[in-house]
C-alpha cells in the first residue's frame, strides 16, 4: 500500500472544496441565458373584461421572460384578434393568454335554441342561459317550455346542446 504525502492530500481537499463551491455559485445564480429579451404586444389603454383587445390599441415594448414562462404569454398580435379581455388589462403590461377569451356568443336572460341530438333523434327548443358565455363552454340553461334547467355546451352558432341526463 502506497501512502500519500499530507502535500497530496490538501491539494485534493482544496481541489475538491473548489469544485464544490463552484457548483454551488452555478445553481444558486441565474443564468441569463434561460430568459428572453422578446418585444411582446402590450394594449395601450386599459382594456376592461369583455372589451376587444386590439380595438384599444396594441404596441410592442421589450420584455425578459424566463423561456419556461414564454408560452404563457401573447408573442404576437395575431394571437389578440378576435379575443376579448377576461380580466382588466393595464397599459404597457404583457398579456397572459389566461387572461383572453373567446367573445360571449350567448348572454344571460337572451332566449337561444337548445338542442338535443342522438342516434336518429333531433329535439330542438327554446332555454334562457343563466350565464353569459363563449363557443365550448358548460353552461346552464332553464327550457322556457318545462322550466327545467338543464346543462349544456355553448355553439359556436350560438345554440346550447344538451345531453341526456
Amino acid at each position: 500500500m502506497e501512502w500519500v504525502s499530507k502535500r497530496e492530500r490538501l491539494a485534493v481537499g482544496l481541489y475538491a472544496t473548489a469544485v464544490f463551491v463552484l457548483a454551488l455559485l452555478l445553481l444558486a445564480v441565474p443564468i441569463r441565458a434561460f430568459a428572453a429579451d422578446i418585444e411582446l404586444p402590450v394594449p395601450m389603454a386599459v382594456v376592461y373584461p369583455g372589451q376587444p383587445v386590439a380595438d384599444k390599441g396594441v404596441s410592442l415594448a421589450k420584455f425578459r421572460v424566463p423561456a419556461a414562462k414564454l408560452a404563457d404569454y401573447a408573442v404576437e398580435e395575431s394571437m389578440l384578434s378576435g379575443r376579448v379581455a377576461k380580466r382588466t388589462l393595464l397599459p404597457n403590461r404583457p398579456i397572459l393568454l389566461s387572461d383572453l377569451k373567446s367573445p360571449d356568443v350567448v348572454r344571460a336572460g337572451v332566449p337561444v335554441p337548445i338542442v338535443y341530438r342522438e342516434a336518429g333523434v333531433f329535439i330542438s327548443g327554446l332555454g334562457t342561459p343563466l350565464a353569459s358565455a363563449g363557443p365550448g363552454d358548460a353552461i346552464r340553461v332553464r327550457n322556457t317550455d318545462s322550466g327545467i334547467t338543464v346543462s349544456g355546451i355553448v355553439q359556436a352558432d350560438g345554440s346550447i346542446e344538451v345531453a341526456a341526463q
